[in-house]
């Protein structure tokens, strides 16, 4: 023990000498940033960009390319000083409020921007919204799509509007051009942008913003939008600010509404995310990446993103998880377009086309992103190690795009210059909570088609969704199996309390081929299909989990077409399972439904989440956890 401490001391000491320091705060940051270009060029030492506490404010991401790599093997790290809390904030602060009336303050704000989210001393607040939910009575005009546009992939037939009920929660309102629909169909929902609004006798006709509307129409499967008799959720509208915690901002008159909770406007930190994005290390293609960049004891916050946007319209809907839809596919069949009707959201911090990037020891709260971190494209050897992901409208990590169905074929969205896999990433020991309450449809981390990426030791905890899905492809495609995913791990994570909003899917769920991939030694609770390789999955090894949950199926393995996956030695409370694969196994169950777990067991679970070293980043207390829409009856949201 002695020669291992000493050795550690030493090599630490000689890590620090080996290190050019540029001391930095909010009001330099910028300028010492332009000090880092010129330090790499001739680069013999580590560089540390050390950032004093305080806030770090952006109104538009901070971006870093290739000239900021890391070179002749040596990094460019950008650390928290220590003890000190630096802030990369997207937002601004809200000030001069004026009492209007009962709870509701207003406040002067300058922005062209939707705003969709708001924060009141550190409190995420809520679009003003209806209480009840709103019945669709079908749609309204159809128009004719040639298929020459440059969003659409074939011709077809599709509708402009819907058809509602005039009533408190849906009449006219005053910027119909702010309001949103929300729709749940089972494991997806729909997020539908409004362009006008018009007065039918006594319904009320909601133009959709187009082309998103058509896309939106274009779904398949259970994503198919049901505009008559389908429930819709309608928020966004001065109209219905009339709760505690609501707020709406009126672009024309540039003014912020608010419905306090009871908290004293004057002295009230109130901060409006108005940066889309908070950083971006992009590379320029495979020959030109970004590379050896690491990021510790950061906090990112505050950022702002206003849906996915096609030809100035814009929306959420996918399919499933956060493969989104951006183009019209007239009968839905997204199989035969190998998902080049989809994209992936640049996340809050948005990796692509880079090497060796790592992030450890951050903290990513208040984010109103899609992800976290999203590395989508071509990101190799890459790290996110002991993060906490807290207070998120989105997924913590995605990795990868479902567009990599196939690399290099010029299809899509990138050239055969700049697509690549993602690969060699380590995602593990994070810390997940209140991650996807606006965006409901995703996990609470996701994988497309990737390779050699380990989601290993999370912890993630009370999603409205699953907790990890790693995988895309479907054994129903009529299309070979993509051929580069492979050897993923999603093994020793603690994962519980999933699906607390939409139906379908698993706690861990897989997806396509990916050979020589396992899953192990984790610890699930409180989630039905508890591990769910779905339709065409492949290739997987299933050992030692530990699976508590009763009257729930601890396996889900639905379809005759996979094939290739053994699950053996797994501990469960309920040895409930469906097995139809194609001469799949399940082998040495132990089952534990009116006793306690064994000892085996018990180190499975004492040793899945986050594993001692980084221990100290769980909170002392179980987060709150964050409702972002209204509490509606259990009869609602039918499907």
């Amino acid at each position: 023990m002695r020669k291992t401490v000493f050795l550690c001391s030493f090599l630490l000491a000689l890590s620090a000498s080996a290190e050019k320091l540029i001391k930095t705060t909010p009001e330099t940051f910028l300028q010492d940033l332009e000090s880092v270009k010129q330090a790499v060029q001739n680069q013999s030492e580590d560089i540390v960009v050390e950032l004093k506490g305080g806030t770090y404010t952006l109104t538009q991401p901070l971006t870093l390319d290739e000239a900021y790599s890391g070179r002749n093997g040596h990094k460019v790290i950008f650390r928290a000083a220590q003890g000190e809390t630096p802030v990369i904030s997207g937002g601004v602060r809200v000030t001069g409020w004026q009492h209007v009336s009962g709870p509701l303050y207003k406040a002067p704000l300058k922005s062209n921007e939707k705003l969709r989210s708001l924060f009141v001393n550190g409190e995420r607040c809520r679009m003003a919204g209806g209480r009840a939910l709103e019945k669709g009575m079908g749609t309204v005009d159809s128009v004719e799509i040639k298929g020459t546009e440059p969003w659409a992939l074939g011709a077809g037939k599709n509708v402009d509007g819907i058809k509602f009920m005039v009533g408190k929660e849906l009449n006219l309102f005053r910027n119909p051009e702010d309001i949103e629909l929300v729709q749940k169909r089972v494991w997806s929902e729909k997020i539908i942008c409004v362009r006008d609004m018009e007065k039918w006798g006594d319904t009320i006709v909601v133009r959709l913003q187009q082309p998103y509307g058509y896309i939106v129409n274009s779904l398949g499967w259970a994503a198919k939008l049901k505009p008559l008799g389908g429930d819709f959720y309608v928020r966004n509208a001065y109209e219905l600010l009339d709760e505690p915690g609501e707020f709406y901002f009126d672009r024309k008159e540039q003014m912020l509404y608010y419905y306090s909770r009871g908290e004293n406007m004057a002295e009230a930190e109130v901060i409006a995310p108005v940066s889309q994005g908070l950083l971006r290390i992009h590379g320029s293609s495979l020959k030109s990446r970004v590379e050896n960049l690491t990021f510790e004891g950061l906090t990112f916050s505050y950022d702002a993103w206003n849906l996915m946007e096609v030809a100035g319209s814009h929306g959420f809907c996918g399919i499933q998880s956060l493969g989104l839809s951006v183009k019209y596919i007239p009968d839905g069949n997204w199989h035969p377009h190998k998902y080049n009707n989809c994209d992936v959201p640049e996340g809050a911090v948005d990796v692509q086309n880079a090497k060796n990037i790592r992030f450890e020891r951050n903290n990513f709260l208040h984010i109103s992103a899609g992800a976290g971190v999203c590395m989508m494209n071509d990101v190799q050897h890459s790290q996110v190690i002991g993060n906490r992901f807290m207070d998120m409208s989105g997924t913590s990590v995605v990795v990868g795009h479902p567009q990599h169905y196939e690399i290099g074929d010029g299809e899509g969205k990138y050239s055969p210059e700049v697509e690549g896999l993602c690969q060699y990433i380590n995602v593990s020991n994070n810390y997940v909570r209140n991650v996807c309450l606006d965006f409901r449809q995703i996990e609470g981390m996701i994988a497309f088609f990737v390779a050699n990426c380990n989601f290993d030791h999370n912890d993630i905890q009370y999603t409205p969704y699953g907790a990890i899905a790693v995988g895309w492809w479907w054994g129903n495609a009529k299309t070979p199996p993509c051929k580069l995913a492979k050897k993923n791990s999603i093994s020793y994570n603690k994962a519980g309390y999933t699906h607390q909003f939409l139906h379908d899917g698993g706690i861990l769920y897989m997806l396509g081929h990916q050979p020589g991939s396992v899953l192990n030694r984790n610890y699930l609770f409180k989630g039905p299909r508890c591990i769910y390789p779905d339709d065409g999955s492949a290739g997987w090894r299933i050992n030692e989990n530990v699976v508590d949950a009763l009257s729930q199926l601890w396996y889900h393995l639905a379809s005759d077409r996979n094939y290739d996956i053994i699950a053996k030695d797994n501990y469960v409370k309920d040895n409930r399972l469906i097995d139809n694969g194609t001469g799949t196994k399940v082998l040495n169950t132990h089952a534990f439904r009116n006793t306690d777990f064994n000892d085996a067991a018990k180190k499975i679970m004492s040793e899945a989440g986050i594993e001692p070293a980084y221990r100290d980043i769980i909170p002392a207390e179980e987060p709150a956890i964050i409702h972002l829409y209204p509490e509606f009856p259990a009869e609602a949201w039918h499907d």
